[in-house]
Order: structure tokens, then sequence, then C-alpha cells
């Protein structure tokens, strides 16, 4: 079992949360374990021009904390084991980073099932397992 378990989390893809909940919650330790839920703005992640300006990100943030504690609430996560952070950038590297700045020592996270295009262009998930230095364990997405 892992006392700290880091869970990023893709806001659209609300179907699979309670699958991805699910698996975190068994490889968290019950009594000392906590969950780390995170949420990666990509907002400016590969554009010359931001899609929204340094307010509008802010609101966006705002509004993407918010809906991570309602998905706790709404998840019964136990409330006093859980963290909330948002992050901006590139969705793997902000992972790893938030994984090293919380002590993770396991991420539990969603992938989709690999397609033709990620023989080319690695997913997120293959690029966080090749790349974390704690156990990885990736739920499959049923609805993509």
């Amino acid at each position: 079992m892992f006392k700290n378990v880091l869970v990023p989390l893709h806001l659209a893809y609300v179907k699979n949360h309670k699958k991805l909940f699910t698996g975190a919650l068994k490889v968290l330790e019950q009594d000392e374990g906590r969950l780390s839920l995170l949420y990666v703005n990509e907002n400016r992640q590969g554009s010359v021009y931001p899609v929204l300006d340094e307010e509008g990100e802010k609101h966006q943030n705002e509004d993407a904390f918010q809906r991570l504690k309602e998905i706790a609430q709404e998840h019964q996560l136990p409330r006093g084991k859980i963290s909330f952070n948002i992050r901006n950038g590139s969705v793997h590297r902000e992972i790893l980073e938030e994984a090293h700045r919380v002590g993770a020592d396991a991420i539990v996270m969603m992938a989709t099932k690999p397609g033709l295009g990620s023989y080319f262009i690695s997913s997120t998930a293959e690029r966080v397992i090749r790349h974390a230095a704690c156990s990885v364990f990736v739920i499959r997405l049923t609805d993509y």
C-alpha cells in the first residue's frame, strides 16, 4: 500500500472518475494514506498566443479548483486525506513535477486505448510511466 498517491484528473471524463478513484483507493494505505488531486490547465501550452488572458486563466483555474472539490465530495473521498492543486503547462511534465513536489510514492491516472497516433507521439500516460520516479497505475478509460 502507498501513503501518498497523486491522482491527475481530466475534468471532461466524468464517467471515468468512479473507476479512477476505485483504483486509487485500492492502492492507498487506509490509515495514513493521502490523496493529492491534480488538474493541469493546458491553456498556454503549445500556443504562441494564449487562449485566455491572465484574468481569464485565473478564473478558469478557480473554477477547476472548485470542480475538484465537488468531485471529491461526489465520490465521498476521505475529507481529511485530500489535497487539491492546479498547475499550468504540459500535462505530463506537470504531473511529474507535482509527484516530486508532494513526494508521491504512486500515481494513479487514466489513459485512453492506444491507437495509431501513439506509435509516433507518446501519450501522457506513456510519458509519465517512462519518467516517473514512483509507481504508476494506469486505469483504462471506458468512455473516450
